[in-house]
């Protein structure tokens, strides 16, 4: 079964890594290397939030209805109340901060307005709904609705941004007033993506909210098992998001649109990553310890000679292809681009070795070797980015990333008494495997 929803889940994210892709170019194209990196500051903004004041009740949706840990309609109604409760207090956190003149910290000081500081609230509300709603349907293993959803998702995305390009390109509008139009979309998109995931939990799902749980037998151990993986979680996020805001108080924001775009475009690699340790996480979880360890070795081999491939087609083509398809202006973004893809080969591959960790319900390994990168990330990044710019950051990045995979593999292997074998290279045997489950899937 795992087999089956791996390779259909990487199947189906072909497209939406295509479509992504396209929508990523329109928008880009929209916003200019003026606005680029201050829409960046925005979604990492957004996602920060969802990080910090979501406990990491992602995860464990997924752990205590997968394992049968927690009655469902308990976990629904201590996930209701710590959303309602957490998004109550972002926005009374981001009030006071604009009241203190303090939200120049996280966004441009032209943007620090009232209005952009409530998209930016809306953006955390319906990010932080759609991560809920889609660990419930993870928890179920109901893979093939989140992959149509995520299909849908990006069809409308990359539709939406390919018109609205078209559009803007015949009329004369400032950098600020294309950065609306990209926010707003943005927002109408994430909202629609919450009805699409509303309506197949009900449909699919159903379970309604029971608030009668108790704090002692369910609440604690639920927010007990978040705490360790929220820490480790918002690290982790540091650790990939910290040099914006830093290259953002350091360099321009011309330079701030070159980095965040080679960040992006590294980040769409990473997301199919992310995609395999969602499919992995249930599965391992309810497995014993040797079932585990065989299966996470497979899937590590499949996975990293997978990504070998990806980055070395996407680094040999990018001097082509990035200002083919985002405008010569953003030329300047291949030198970072390519600096960081051999981070992201690896980092791809701690996403996974980090499900595992996950698994194994010992969480302290991540926040250890995540922690080491966020040391490593904040020093690097405060010594190279003003001696060296964007390429700074981008060696800075790569350092990090590979530093974390060394020690989240390391970790593995001494802490989960993983044997020392192959873990990198696809064997014939996995090859067999890939073609049966494909043709399996046609059939």
């Amino acid at each position: 079964m795992l087999s089956k929803h791996l390779v259909s889940s990487v199947l189906i994210q072909i497209p939406v890594f295509i479509l992504g892709v396209v929508g990523g170019i329109f928008s880009t194209r929209i916003l200019g290397d003026e606005a680029k990196g201050i829409f960046s500051l925005f979604q990492a903004n957004s996602q920060l939030f969802v990080l910090l004041f979501s406990i990491g009740i992602q995860t464990g949706i997924v752990y205590f209805i997968s394992g049968n840990k927690i009655k469902e309609s308990l976990v629904a109604g201590m996930a209701t109340y710590i959303f309602l409760i957490s998004s109550g207090a972002l926005l009374l956190v981001l009030t006071g901060m604009y009241f203190c003149s303090g939200t120049g910290i996280i966004l441009s000081s032209d943007y620090a307005t009232p209005i952009y500081i409530l998209i930016l609230f809306f953006l955390f509300l319906f990010a932080f709904l759609n991560a809920i709603l889609g660990s419930f349907l993870q928890a179920h293993s109901l893979f093939n609705i989140i992959n149509k959803v995520s299909l849908i998702n990006s069809l409308i995305t990359a539709g939406v941004f390919t018109t609205l390009y078209f559009y803007l390109d015949t009329q004369s509008i400032s950098s600020a007033q294309k950065l609306d139009y990209v926010l707003f979309t943005t927002l109408g998109v994430l909202i629609l993506n919450t009805f699409l995931l509303v309506y197949s939990y009900k449909k699919n799902i159903g379970v309604k909210p029971d608030y009668s749980f108790k704090i002692k037998e369910e609440l604690n151990p639920f927010i007990l098992y978040n705490s360790a993986i929220f820490l480790g979680t918002v690290i982790n996020f540091l650790n990939y998001r910290l040099d914006l805001w830093i290259v953002n108080h350091y360099l321009s924001e011309k330079e701030l649109s070159y980095y965040s775009l080679a960040a992006n475009i590294n980040q769409i690699i990473l997301y199919i990553s992310v995609t395999i340790g969602t499919v992995l996480l249930p599965y391992l979880s309810g497995k014993n310890d040797a079932e585990r360890i065989s299966t996470f070795i497979q899937v590590s081999r499949i996975s990293f000679s997978f990504f070998l491939i990806i980055t070395l087609i996407a680094f040999f083509i990018s001097d082509f292809i990035i200002p083919l398809v985002y405008g010569s202006e953003f030329a300047q973004t291949v030198i970072p681009f390519k600096i960081i893809i051999p981070g992201i080969l690896f980092s791809c591959n701690t996403q996974l070795f980090a499900t595992l960790i996950v698994a194994c319900k010992r969480n302290i390994l991540n926040i250890i070797a995540t922690g080491i990168g966020l040391i490593l990330t904040l020093t690097l990044d405060l010594t190279l980015i003003p001696v060296y710019g964007i390429k700074g950051a981008a060696y800075a990045t790569v350092i990090c990333y590979i530093a974390i995979f060394l020690c989240t593999f390391y970790l593995s292997l001494k802490k989960l008494n993983m044997p020392f074998t192959n873990y990198f290279l696809v064997t014939v045997t996995d090859i067999k495997l890939i073609k049966e489950k494909i043709k399996a899937l046609f059939i």
